[in-house]
């Protein structure tokens, strides 16, 4: 006999995750939820949850990371924590982005804690979900990889996060930006700056010029005149506060701030901002000799292999989804999404209960932004509007 479906489960815990029980918490029915059958499901242990904490600064102010959650709510407790006051002593600025990561992971542990108040309720960690299938009755399996039901649901949120789009090509002297911010990569790093190893940096977003400010701050000493060689393959966009996107139909102004017309939340991403920002321009204007900006026509010198750090952005984890005949139910890659968190089908269909969230899974912006569709990918983003939107649907 088929157990009953749970209301709803969201395969993955990580930031992007959070917004459904925040957005259910700001909404008043977070409790329903969880009486009706709520259900996490995480491949970390309850101790490895590590989202976010890269050892630079945010690009993001720091009530970015507050705003989604209700002050009176049942999540309150995690902004009267250490981490979420300290978040609050300036929430106009940026951030040391671990400050952030252990507010988030604190707000995990909220969550997690509060599901066992309940019966139908549950944070199944050290869970690895191999595939979804939608049965011909509507509802969700999530599965192992024997095709074990492991949560069955008549909703479900796709939420699994993302990899880095660069993978190790197989060499010693590859690596990527999430590896060095995380200090993973510290004995590495110091080798080649010791060596006088040219480390080229791939790309010209935050990631990419927070990995040259940290190779900056930890190694500076010991680098030499142009040992750090950045290769942005598109425009460098600084963020400028104050000014807002382009009209609906014309070129996005650089660096704009893009303001939802509904929530109003700010995407703070378009655009270096911070202390990327301020070692981009201390690149761009010659005052740090240490760093060498290579333009298009540009080429390393191959005559030493050089430290790779590939900071070229991140593509949403894949989780197949199946119909009852274990067909997938859209192409292998990442889940394309409408403007309500909603997953398509090969047909660009909506698939009934079906929902995805986080990087990889944004909803593109409405034509009034003005900002050429740019996806909102922001912890703001995920926890106001999208997360908002996909609860109103359950």
């Amino acid at each position: 006999m088929q157990p009953s479906a749970a209301r709803l489960q969201v395969v993955g815990f990580g930031p992007a995750a959070l917004g459904i029980p925040i957005a259910a918490d700001r909404a008043g029915s977070l409790d329903a939820l969880m009486r009706d059958g709520c259900v996490f499901l995480d491949r970390r242990g309850r101790n490895e949850w590590r989202s976010l904490d890269y050892d630079i600064c945010s690009n993001s102010a720091a009530g970015d990371f507050l705003a989604g959650l209700a002050p009176d709510g049942r999540l309150r407790a995690a902004l009267r924590s250490p981490e979420g006051r300290a978040l609050q002593v300036d929430p106009d600025q940026p951030v040391a982005l671990r400050l952030a990561a252990r507010f988030l992971a604190r707000t995990a542990r909220e969550v997690a804690d509060y599901t066992v108040r309940f019966d139908r309720a549950h944070t199944l960690f050290g869970t690895a979900v191999d595939h979804l299938r939608h049965d011909a009755d509507g509802l969700f399996h999530s599965c192992d990889t024997r095709g074990r039901t492991l949560a069955l649901s008549r909703s479900a949120v796709i939420a699994v996060g993302a990899r880095p789009r660069a993978g190790d090509d197989g060499g010693p002297w590859f690596t990527t930006s999430e590896a060095v911010l995380r200090r993973e990569r510290d004995a590495q790093c110091a080798r080649a700056v010791g060596a006088g190893t040219p480390i080229r940096v791939l790309g010209g977003s935050h990631s990419a010029f927070s990995t040259v400010g940290l190779l900056l701050r930890e190694w500076g000493d010991g680098l030499r005149p142009g040992q750090i060689r950045v290769e942005a393959r598109s425009e460098i966009l600084v963020y400028r506060p104050g000014r807002r996107a382009a009209s609906a139909g014309g070129p996005s102004g650089a660096g704009v701030a893009t303001v939802d017309p509904e929530t109003e939340p700010l995407h703070r991403f378009s655009g270096l901002r911070g202390e990327s920002k301020t070692v981009y321009r201390a690149v761009v204007h010659g005052t740090e000799p240490r760093v060498r900006l290579l333009r298009h026509s540009e080429e390393a010198d191959p005559a030493t292999p050089p430290l790779t750090i590939a900071a070229t952005g991140y593509r949403a984890r894949r989780l197949p989804v199946l119909d009852a005949s274990g067909r997938p139910l859209f192409p292998p890659g990442e889940a394309a999404v409408d403007a309500n968190g909603r997953v398509l089908d090969g047909g660009g269909r909506p698939i009934p209960g079906l929902f995805g969230i986080g990087l990889g899974h944004c909803s593109p912006l409405s034509p009034t932004s003005g900002d050429g569709g740019y996806p909102m990918a922001a912890v703001n983003v995920f926890h106001g509007r999208t997360a908002s939107r996909i609860v109103a649907q359950l």
